[in-house]
């Protein structure tokens, strides 16, 4: 009787599993070796600077003809195509000064903290990526480009580095925006949470939304109703969550203390 096994016999014999289950066995190979090619590369950016992902399919002579010049206007800039990808790349990567122009609502226009939390999310909301718009250099799509390097970010230093430094300075931010809400409004937080707690779940949720928005404009459980109507009510949550339902101020959860505490 024959006792061929049923997976991928070596040697190069033809395989016995039927059609269907050799396709996906093929798919995951390619899906595996897709994420091997991903680790390869970014293990070759810790060794020299590299474009990855979009960045290295970046065409120097398209984007010159763009602006009604040839090629050498950009490569004479930057030495050569590679090194105009990577400017590019870090560019996308170090966004930090679109954070320093964000501007969150101001508390003291608002005559609820939930109104306010509610103006807070939606304005993060539009400031995200939006399913199907035009691309142009704004933070969304800044965000949308610092995506595709994310990956990277899994084996290198190069990539996670000053994403994580941008992605700090934003917490920063809205540790400040949330510490003027509870300030101008005089809410409590729990006596377990602090500012930077609240911070981090935000920006959580916020990046998280931000993806769906890559995907639909709509609430993704709600038929008619925008995308924002989810990140406005998880931020609601998040606040009731954190806040507590008496008054009194704990001082050690404002903004720079320990937040080692639990």
């Amino acid at each position: 009787m024959d006792a061929t096994p049923a997976t991928a016999p070596p040697g190069g014999r033809r395989s016995t599993l039927p059609k269907d289950a050799a396709r996906e066995r093929y798919v995951e190979m390619g899906q595996l070796a897709a994420l091997l090619q991903i680790r390869r590369d970014s293990q070759a950016l810790e060794a020299r600077a590299i474009a990855v992902g979009p960045f290295a399919r970046l065409d120097a002579n398209a984007v010159a003809v763009e602006d009604g010049k040839t090629r050498g206007a950009i490569t004479n800039r930057f030495g050569s195509q590679a090194a105009y990808q990577v400017a590019t790349m870090e560019r996308a990567l170090e966004a930090g000064d679109w954070i320093d122009r964000l501007e969150h609502p101001t508390p003291a226009r608002f005559g609820t903290a939930e109104a306010w939390i509610d103006a807070l999310f939606a304005g993060e909301s539009a400031r995200g990526p939006q399913h199907g718009a035009e691309p142009t250099v704004d933070y969304a799509f800044l965000w949308t480009l610092w995506l595709s390097a994310v990956p990277y970010g899994l084996w290198s230093e190069r990539v996670s580095g000053p994403s994580m430094a941008e992605h700090v300075l934003w917490i920063e931010r809205l540790e400040r925006a949330l510490q003027d809400g509870l300030d101008h409004f005089g809410v409590a937080l729990r006596e377990d949470t602090t500012v930077a707690d609240l911070a981090c779940a935000c920006a959580s949720v916020i990046e998280g939304t931000w993806l769906n928005q890559c995907l639909t404009l709509e609430h993704p459980l709600v038929p008619g109703e925008p995308i924002a109507t989810a990140l406005r009510r998880s931020g609601r949550l998040l606040w009731r969550g954190a806040t507590a339902p008496t008054g009194g101020r704990h001082e050690t959860n404002r903004v720079g203390d320990d937040r080692t505490a639990t």
